[in-house]
Formats: structure tokens, C-alpha cells, sequence
């Protein structure tokens, strides 16, 4: 029986890393959508600048995996404590696995796995906590953004961006309410699965701020990697003109449905989309929304590509089969 336990559980690493592979051939190699990058990237590689911008875009890599390491790290301490070298590994292998799921859905199924002994399934809803606080930053900052896009009724929207973040406040530093969504489970179910939804129960409220800490410095690493990235390809705009559509952008990628294999392409048109007006906005020619569009994609394949190729070596790390566990 142990042996046909590992043999299934090599099958499915070995199933993860050709189905891994294909999808990032599709992507890189394949996308057609990044022909017209490469004249960018050429432009941009010409000068020392732009080699530059590009260079420490791709060394902010390891720090923006570092945090979301430290926050899935402190998210899923009430049931393992995990070493940050193997929470920073286990970052890389769930980007390999979310690449199966809508919205990167799945990441937590490459992280869970890592575990030795801590049950999988608290683990899983523990997970939610750490995305409740990322989207809690994303829709905050993405609704204020708002408010420098609309021509009428801007202190409406204003008030509207803060309504929605303290709602969002609230239900986080509250998260325990949400063993109280346990009466919709059917009762057959509702016993067995009790010891589940009281896991929230365990993070106290400075566990909680410390990570919503950690989201809102994963948040400001990354849009710094695409305001030098947009930097790097020329485009004449601020550090503040640039981060208000990169929040707007950021908020509409959260709410638009999309699978990896369809990312550079939803990412791209909804990147040029909020660019061209803004450009607009700021009388600054819309030929400049190309180049956002390559620095988005360079965005992708730095933050995604990479550490999903990544990833693939460290399938043989996950334990999708273990003799024992509490899940």
C-alpha cells in the first residue's frame, strides 16, 4: 500500500511539472501578444537607463516573494510553525500550482502541501485570512483611485472608498465572525466540520495588523516594480501619476475572472484600457499606452513566469499523500 502511496503521489508531481511546462511554453514562447513587446524591450535595453530600471525591477523579485513568504508564514502559524526558508519555497511552488485556477485561485494548494504535520484543511482557510488582508489593500487603494477618474461627484466616490474600507476593516479585525457562517453547512456535515470554522478563533487582533502590515508592503513592492518598469520604457509620468492607474488597474484585475493561460492578454488590454485615460486625463499622448503594456507583461514575467518556473523544481518538496495528519 506505501508503495502504490508513492507511486501516485510521483505521478501527480510529474502530472504538476508537464502541464506547468506546457502552460508557460503557451505563454512565453507561443503569445503572440508579446511580439509587439519586444520592439519596447530592445528600445529600452538600448540605453543604460532602461537597463537599470529593468535590472532592480527583477531584484525587488526575492523581496516581494519574501513578504507574502512572511505573511502566509504568520497566516498559518495556529496550526504549523513554518520556517521562512520553506514558506519562501513554498511561495514559489504554490505560483506553479495557481497557474490551474482562475484568478491564481490554487496558490494555496502548492503552499499547503509543504506541510509536515499541521492539518491542511485549517491551513487552507487560515490561507484566506493573508488574501483577505492583500484584498483589502487592493480594493481600499483601488476605490480612492477612483475618485482621480471621475469627472462629476468625486466626493461621493470619495466617501463611497471610505465606507468600503472600513467595511473591509471591520470584517478582518472581526475575522472570527466567520465561524458563524457554519449554520449554512447542512447538518449531516455541520458537526465534523465545526472544528474548522472556529479556526479563525486563533489570531488575535495584533496578529491580524501585523498581517495586514506585511500585505500593504507586498502591495507597495510590486507597484514599485511596475513604476520603474513603466520608468524604464520611457513613459513621462510621476511617481503619484503613475501609481494611481496601477491601483485602478490593480482593483480591476481582482474583480475581472481570468485563468493564467489568458493573463498577459486580460492584463494587457485592461492595462492600456486605464492608461489611455489617464494619459488622456493628464494631456499626455495615448502611443505612450504601449509601452505600459510591455512593462506589464515584463511585470508578469517577473512576478509570475519566473517564480512558477521556479516552482517546478520544487514540486518534489510537496507531501500530497502523508500516513497521518489531522485535515
Amino acid at each position: 500500500m506505501a508503495k502504490l502511496l508513492k507511486i501516485a503521489e510521483t505521478a501527480i508531481k510529474i502530472i504538476i511539472v508537464i502541464v506547468g511546462c506546457w502552460i508557460l511554453y503557451i505563454k512565453i514562447i507561443e503569445n503572440q501578444d508579446l511580439a509587439e513587446m519586444w520592439g519596447g524591450i530592445k528600445d529600452s535595453l538600448s540605453s543604460l537607463k532602461g537597463i537599470s530600471l529593468m535590472t532592480v525591477a527583477l531584484l525587488l523579485l526575492p523581496v516581494n516573494v519574501a513578504f507574502e513568504a512572511l505573511k502566509w508564514k504568520r497566516s498559518v502559524q495556529p496550526v504549523e510553525n513554518v520556517p521562512f526558508r520553506k514558506a519562501f519555497t513554498a511561495i514559489f511552488t504554490g505560483i506553479t500550482a495557481g497557474m490551474f485556477f482562475p484568478n491564481r485561485t490554487g496558490d494555496f494548494l502548492g503552499r499547503i502541501f509543504i506541510l509536515e504535520k499541521g492539518s491542511r484543511v485549517k491551513a487552507a482557510m487560515l490561507t484566506f485570512a493573508g488574501n483577505i488582508a492583500q484584498m483589502i489593500v487592493t480594493v481600499s487603494l483601488g476605490c480612492f483611485a477612483c475618485v482621480f477618474f471621475v469627472e462629476k461627484l468625486k466626493w461621493l466616490v470619495f466617501l463611497g472608498a471610505i465606507a468600503m474600507t472600513a467595511f473591509l476593516l471591520f470584517l478582518f479585525f472581526n475575522i472570527k465572525i466567520f465561524k458563524y457562517l457554519q449554520v449554512f453547512i447542512p447538518k449531516k456535515w455541520r458537526e465534523k466540520t465545526e472544528g474548522y470554522m472556529y479556526v479563525f478563533e486563533r489570531f488575535s487582533r495584533k496578529e491580524l495588523f501585523i498581517i495586514l502590515l506585511l500585505a500593504i508592503a507586498k502591495y507597495l513592492v510590486y507597484s514599485f516594480q511596475f513604476v520603474i518598469l513603466i520608468w524604464a520604457f520611457g513613459v513621462p509620468l510621476s511617481y503619484p501619476d503613475t501609481m494611481i492607474p496601477i491601483m485602478m488597474t490593480y482593483i480591476l484585475m481582482t474583480v475581472i475572472p481570468f485563468i493564467t493561460i489568458t493573463e498577459i492578454a486580460v492584463r494587457g488590454s485592461v492595462c492600456v484600457v486605464v492608461f489611455e485615460k489617464w494619459l488622456a486625463i493628464n494631456a499626455i499622448s495615448s502611443s505612450w499606452s504601449m509601452m505600459v503594456f510591455s512593462a506589464s507583461t515584463i511585470l508578469w514575467l517577473y512576478n509570475l513566469a519566473i517564480p512558477a518556473i521556479i516552482g517546478l523544481f520544487f514540486i518534489n518538496k510537496l507531501k500530497f499523500l502523508r500516513r497521518s495528519y489531522n485535515s
